[in-house]
């Protein structure tokens, strides 16, 4: 889907081109009004028209009420059945067959047509169509200027007229099997790293930049016939491919295109390395062509300017957790807060620490065979404890990927990731990380995921959290925060939804049922969420005037619990079990120099003093924005 609508340079130039073209088109198009005081012509759009589609429809209609001083009808293409004689100006995609044809005229005209819409007349129809829903705006506001301003404009409207805008747009040549890479669909594992979906989106918004319109699918989907496979696809073509460790390899398989690596972040280089051949042969007549057996071998350099690094996460190997890496969350495990059943959920940390002293705490948060488990217990009749794990005390950080692996709890116990920067004015943390600017007057929250106990989707969200100072300097409490949950643009349904739903329709089970890849890209413009290595909802700072605020470094936290009052299902001593439990197989944290990236890790939270490692130490520490 393209993010923009280009702006028709040539518009007056076009108006001139309708004239020149309308000459030879054949008599004009019917501008009769029928015995009910009718304009001959219904506007229609698909019942499932965009709002784009929607809003040109209706602007349309206004243009000619205005024009010929009568009723103009305007329905959805479903509102009645088409006969002959039944003339229509069809905005966008419908129901009707001559919408259909419209639309592959403009297919036909070139293959790079993402920013480019045709008016047509076919019979008793005028189609506005365009490859791109975004484009129908431009397209509906073209035909209004030409036609729709006067009776005598309407009159240039010939039968058998056709227009096409095209943009000016550089073709891209490159071939792989004698085809056109943009003809290939990029198909990604269904369940991956979200680096390989930001290289692949890289990859998709530049063709969108010269107007083409990639197809994007998962390895589970059905097969198209070519095909760039990325990583460790279920393809015969993918499988075929064989690399280990560092090394990547890109090889045309028959009618495939297989990228792939030895790790994620070797098959991410790999499919940069593709990207950047595109890229240098753009201008010239003949660019990539790469036929049945061709390769290309590379390797994975760490060292390599703007190359992602693994710079921090955890395997879970082993059978004791690393403290190096997790504890406590700022005293957050001897919090406490009521439970539905009128008694208390207490928080264990992986030290042991809560208010909760009793032996059901013990062993709550444990590792065994290569995974990090923490539980969640009804402790008595009423009361509960959950665990919480956290890189206060260790790691904290800005900009990068992360990637956890892991397989949520069952509902009604519920899952937490997210990343925040509060609390930093305790001492500890102070002397940790990095002197008294860390005693911040606002911070970030980045919620990766909210879980609310629901089996079929989620929700990732970004909180802004300020203080309010008195006059002599004092904090007050007139400070407070404010997130992304009301604003329409995240809405559930809406394209860029903060939203993750589960099709489990297309999976047949539930998130809980099996391990998933929850992920979250942050840099100094933006900050995605992704699901299984696929971005579904994109945060740019452009959408809120505060961005210094993002720019502050966080730490990490995760947490599984149930038997909240206020939070997640609601426990049923009849339909519910006494534990719960929620998997993590890794979590990985990589960084890159092309951005701001700071990292600082210090010593164990059990150990009293030691040396904190600065990341990048030529990059600004976000504590001091």
């Amino acid at each position: 889907m393209k993010s923009k609508i280009k702006s028709i340079i040539c518009l007056i130039l076009a108006v001139v081109m309708v004239a020149s073209l309308s000459a030879c088109a054949g008599a004009s198009v019917s501008a009769s009004i029928n015995d009910e005081g009718e304009f001959v012509y219904t506007v229609t759009r698909s019942i499932g028209a965009t709002p784009e589609a929607e809003t040109g429809a209706k602007d349309i209609r206004a243009a000619l009420k205005k024009t010929f001083d009568c009723k103009i009808n305007i329905k959805k293409d479903v509102g009645y059945e088409d006969f002959d004689g039944n003339y229509e100006i069809l905005v966008g995609d419908t129901l009707r067959e001559e919408s259909k044809i419209a639309k592959q005229k403009l297919l036909d005209n070139r293959v790079n047509c993402a920013s480019d819409f045709i008016v047509c007349v076919i019979d008793d129809k005028i189609c506005i169509q365009v490859v791109n829903n975004v484009m129908i705006t431009k397209a509906c506001e073209w035909f209004m200027l030409n036609f729709c301003n006067s009776k005598e404009d309407w009159s240039k409207l010939r039968k058998n007229y056709e227009f096409i805008y095209a943009e000016e747009t550089a073709a891209l040549n490159n071939t792989v099997a004698g085809v056109n890479l943009c003809d290939f669909t990029v198909v990604l594992p269904r369940k991956t790293s979200l680096l390989h979906g930001l290289i692949v989106d890289e990859y998709i918004e530049y063709y969108d930049q010269h107007d083409y319109i990639l197809k994007e699918a998962e390895d589970m989907d059905a097969e198209a016939e070519y095909e760039i496979l990325v990583g460790d696809c279920d393809r015969d073509a993918s499988k075929s491919v064989t690399v280990e460790g560092d090394n990547y390899v890109i090889k045309v398989v028959g009618k495939k295109l297989v990228i792939k690596g030895g790790t994620h972040l070797a098959t991410w280089r790999g499919f940069k390395a593709l990207l950047d051949e595109i890229k240098a042969c753009e201008g010239k007549e003949v660019g990539i062509n790469w036929a049945d057996g061709y390769v290309v071998n590379g390797k994975y350099d760490a060292n390599e300017k703007g190359a992602f690094t693994l710079n921090w996460g955890d395997e879970f190997e082993g059978s004791t957790i690393d403290r190096s890496k997790w504890g406590d969350y700022n005293g957050k495990s001897l919090e406490t807060a009521a439970s539905c059943l009128g008694g208390t959920v207490y928080t264990v940390s992986v030290g042991g620490k809560s208010k909760y002293t009793g032996s059901d705490a013990k062993d709550l948060i444990h590792q065994t065979g290569g995974e990090l488990v923490c539980g969640t217990k009804r402790i008595s009749d009423i009361d509960f404890i959950g665990s919480q794990i956290s890189s206060y005390y260790t790691m904290t950080f800005k900009y990068g990927c992360m990637d956890i692996y892991s397989k949520l709890a069952k509902e009604p116990a519920y899952t937490t990731y997210w990343a925040n920067g509060g609390g930093t004015a305790n001492p500890e943390f102070i002397k940790r990380f990095g002197g008294t600017e860390n005693d911040r007057v606002c911070m970030t929250e980045i919620d990766i995921l909210e879980n609310y106990s629901r089996p079929h989707e989620y929700g990732s969200t970004v909180h802004w959290w300020w203080s309010a100072f008195n006059a002599d300097g004092s904090k007050n409490s007139a400070g407070g925060h404010a997130g992304l949950g009301g604003n329409a643009l995240y809405k559930k349904g809406s394209e860029n939804s903060m939203y993750l739903v589960y099709d489990q329709e297309k999976y047949g089970d539930l998130l809980p049922d099996d391990y998933h890849m929850y992920s979250f890209y942050w840099d100094d413009e933006c900050i995605k969420f992704a699901f299984d290595g696929k971005v579904f909802m994109d945060y740019q700072y452009t959408n809120h005037e505060s961005v210094s605020v993002h720019c502050l470094m966080n730490y990490l936290i995760s947490s599984c619990s149930m038997g909240s009052a206020t939070y997640g299902y609601t426990y049923s001593k009849d339909q519910h079990e006494n534990y719960y439990e929620h998997k993590i197989d890794y979590i990985r944290l990589y960084q890159t120099d092309a951005k701001n990236s700071q990292m600082i890790t210090a010593w164990p939270e059990t150990q009293k003093n030691g040396t904190s490692v600065v990341r990048y130490p030529e990059n600004s520490i976000g504590s001091r924005y």
